[in-house]
């Protein structure tokens, strides 16, 4: 997966743990299409101001993603969950639908 796509849906997951200006600064960056310049202006700070915020906000999104593995989950059960619908096998269904509940164990 592309790294800015990535980040994008990790803000969507993780962006209300990130603290002060960094969820600011990383959504104008990867939601809203938002240059450096664009973002520097906005709050007064250098292009290697928001660069800074950029990387750690980045860093901590990977940190939670790490732990929780919250979206490498969702794209694993998104991909059973196809499994199932493409699927005509019982057996395979079944074990597709175990896989789920281990899931929701977690």
């Amino acid at each position: 997966m592309e790294k800015f796509t990535k980040i994008s849906l990790l803000l969507d997951i993780y962006g209300n743990l990130l603290k002060g200006r960094r969820k600011e600064v990383l959504n104008l960056y990867y939601n809203e299409d938002y240059s450096l310049t664009e973002i520097a202006e906005m709050f007064n700070i250098t292009k290697q101001g928001v660069r800074d915020f950029l990387l750690k906000g980045e860093k901590e999104l990977l940190e939670y993603e790490n732990s929780l593995n919250i979206l490498e989950n969702k794209f694993e059960m998104d991909d059973i969950l196809n499994n199932l619908l493409d699927s005509e096998d019982l057996e395979h269904i079944k074990a597709n639908l175990q896989k789920l509940i281990y899931y929701q164990k977690e």
